[in-house]
């Protein structure tokens, strides 16, 4: 039995989600993710990995010392977690999805939505998740809620020129007016059946689940748009630069959408 739709549990079985976070923009996304849930660790942290695919971030955070335990519901991710939790620094890895996590009540000090708010189209499902994350922090815990921005695939299909594709205006146009993402037939390689946020929308459902925003950042910001992205990463100077471009820009919530990952860090209101 699928615990997530069959369509999005075929796209993650078939695609290789483990080498993602190593090409194309991945290097960047994984750098900012990295600092900014450092900003929300303490000493020792117990923390929920909601969502967290084959385990790369589950693999680091254990390496620090933490108490990790990852909850994905594609069994594909759950094997390739494993696998990496022996090898390596070990955490918990269980089937399982965010609408009903195998968690004791306020039982984590950060819990990690990294990947369900993408594939809840509803938005009572969202919010359904978004309560278990509240039911199984502790009283002071932390929720970092990642979600892809509205715009993101009208400004990468702008940037790669595929917006002059039929099917992907189109697909484009939904999603800048619903959020909802449904990619085209023929290009299988895009993100299964999703929901895209508009960064204002993203804090609201928190505020509605009950929790109280601490701050929205944007994930790869607009350091992405360098016309010689690939080449400056790969420069230590320019790394640097682009980095520091994102850190400097990130409160500034107008440029918000034009980062294709945003992530809110919240804490349960009083």
């Amino acid at each position: 039995m699928n615990l997530i739709d069959p369509s999005i549990d075929r796209f993650y079985t078939k695609k290789q989600e483990e080498a993602r976070l190593s090409v194309g923009l991945g290097p960047l996304e994984f750098e900012r993710n990295k600092l900014i849930i450092q900003r929300y660790l303490n000493k020792h942290s117990h923390i929920a990995d909601i969502g967290g695919g084959p385990g790369h971030y589950a693999e680091w955070l254990a390496g620090f010392g933490h108490d990790v335990v990852l909850i994905d519901p594609v069994k594909k991710h759950i094997d390739l977690a494993r696998k990496r939790s022996r090898q390596n620094n070990r955490f918990t890895c269980i089937l399982g999805e965010a609408c009903n996590l195998p968690l004791d009540d306020a039982s984590q000090d950060l819990a990690i939505l990294h990947g369900p708010l993408y594939h809840l189209q509803q938005q009572e499902d969202r919010l359904a998740a978004m309560d278990e994350a509240k039911r199984v922090l502790k009283k002071d815990g932390i929720v970092l809620g990642f979600a892809i921005t509205h715009s993101a695939s009208a400004i990468a299909a702008l940037h790669s020129g595929l917006i002059h594709n039929t099917e992907i205006f189109a697909m484009c146009k939904e999603e800048l007016s619903s959020g909802i993402h449904h990619p085209p037939e023929e290009f299988p390689f895009m993100l299964a059946d999703a929901f895209y946020h508009r960064p204002s929308e993203l804090v609201s459902e928190f505020e509605m689940a009950g929790f109280e925003p601490i701050e929205l950042l944007p994930v790869e910001g607009i350091a992405w748009l360098d016309g010689n992205f690939f080449e400056s990463w790969a420069d230590p100077v320019k790394h640097n630069r682009l980095l520091q471009l994102v850190k400097f820009t990130e409160k500034d919530t107008e440029l918000l959408s034009f980062s294709p990952h945003i992530v809110l860090a919240a804490r349960i209101k009083d």
